[in-house]
């Protein structure tokens, strides 16, 4: 390796760093999204990256084949669909890119791995950072992104709760199963609480529980089960204590289960025949995505679940009204950056094509004959958990880590250093 690349590659790894400890900050904004400052730091080293020739010469893996040619058909529903005046260009043509832009750490990832750098230790400095961070958003010390920043629902350097939630189970799969290192998974444990996420929380909680049964001794399988009973315990009765002070008033993770159990009387027959389809983005701004909030609050229940009924409902039947968008969808920024459910947005951006191909790139990450370990296939499952009702895959900093991880995996395949050997957490 010459002084050239190896400067190179200490580049890859600051890049890596920055992203991670990050701030999201908005330089330029394009309607409901815009460029954040990590926007050209990651242009940077994609450039390093194409001019060393790593684009080339490092080995893609079925999974990633799979979401090039699922990025292929957005760039053709985004054209086709500008042109048939559905979505605005510039918006629509910059969605595709962050899909780009992500797997640009799909090489970082390799580059980690052939440094031998240690990932664990930045983690570690992260999860002490978040617990920094966290406590003093709550004081409103910090500011919280966005809309949450009145809100007690933990949110750190993230976007939000649910980006947190997602995040933080990461390094609940990172560090406490993959390392072994219980109190780092135990803090995540009680962060992914704090952020009142109910969907993660649910993936994580199955997860969980999946681990705890793969060891075969009693005792391990008794005790696991125990502090996991503590700190669910300690978190929920912390994330009670501090919801009072909150103006959102379902403020912790089990307030927000409860309420989510209102979508069972839902009549989701009569609300599709009574919503009305929209043809282009600013129809359905104006029309559906508008009047969601007002008429959530008459159907009572839940109005965070409700909205998404009314928005589903009305995205869904707009993407099945025409043979062209049911194939290929409405194009990506149709349903705007809250779909709130990344099964919906799939179908409703890139159509039938796109969420099969979709499917099909999270069957080859999960599928045991691509050689991920199993801590990272429990990631995958949590975020697909989370893509019920959260944008997830469209989210920055759980689709960096997803595709850094995933390029580290593959790494140490094509070394000969197959994952799976990694030992188990349990």
């Amino acid at each position: 390796m010459n002084a050239t690349q190896r400067r190179s590659d200490r580049f890859l790894y600051a890049v890596l760093i920055f992203c991670i400890f990050s701030f999201k900050v908005i330089a330029l904004g394009v309607n409901a999204s815009g460029v954040r400052v990590d926007d050209p730091i990651i242009l940077l080293a994609f450039l390093v990256l194409l001019f060393r020739g790593d684009l080339l010469s490092v080995k893609r893996s079925r999974a990633f084949n799979l979401y090039l040619v699922f990025i292929c058909v957005s760039f053709f529903s985004t054209v086709w669909n500008v042109w048939n005046g559905r979505v605005e260009w510039l918006y629509s043509t910059l969605f595709v890119v962050r899909l780009l832009q992500y797997i640009v750490f799909y090489y970082i990832g390799h580059t980690v791995e052939r440094m031998g750098a240690d990932l664990a230790r930045v983690l570690r400095v992260y999860v002490v950072v978040l617990c920094a961070v966290v406590p003093l958003q709550a004081l409103h010390i910090l500011p919280s992104p966005n809309a949450f920043d009145q809100s007690m629902r933990a949110s750190g350097n993230t976007n939000g709760p649910y980006e947190m939630a997602t995040v933080t189970a990461f390094l609940l799969c990172y560090m406490g199963y993959r390392n072994k290192e219980r109190l780092y998974g135990a803090v995540s444990f009680v962060l992914i609480i704090l952020t009142g996420a109910r969907s993660t929380f649910v993936g994580v909680a199955i997860s969980l529980a999946k681990v705890m049964t793969r060891g075969r001794r009693r005792r391990v399988v008794l005790v696991a089960a125990g502090v996991f009973a503590g700190i669910a315990l300690l978190g929920g009765y912390g994330a009670i204590l501090t919801s009072g002070a909150t103006a959102d008033p379902k403020g912790n993770v089990m307030q927000r289960l409860s309420a989510a159990t209102d979508l069972v009387n839902v009549d989701v027959v009569t609300i599709y025949e009574n919503t009305p389809t929209y043809r282009t983005t600013d129809e359905y701004i104006s029309g559906a995505f508008i009047y969601a909030i007002p008429l959530s609050g008459e159907a009572g229940g839940d109005p965070s679940a409700m909205q998404r009924v009314f928005r589903w409902t009305a995205l869904i039947k707009s993407a099945l009204a025409n043979v062209d968008t049911t194939l290929i969808g409405l194009g990506p920024s149709f349903g705007t950056s809250a779909v709130d459910g990344y099964f919906v947005r799939a179908f409703v951006e890139t159509g039938v094509v796109g969420l099969g191909l979709f499917l099909w790139f999270v069957w080859a990450l999960m599928s045991p004959k691509g050689h991920s370990p199993w801590q990272f296939r429990e990631y995958v499952f949590i975020m697909l958990v989370t893509a019920i009702s959260i944008d997830i895959f469209v989210s920055y900093k759980p689709m960096l880590i997803l595709w850094l991880w995933h390029g580290m995996n593959e790494y140490q395949v094509a070394e000969g250093t197959d994952a799976n050997s990694l030992p188990d957490a349990c």
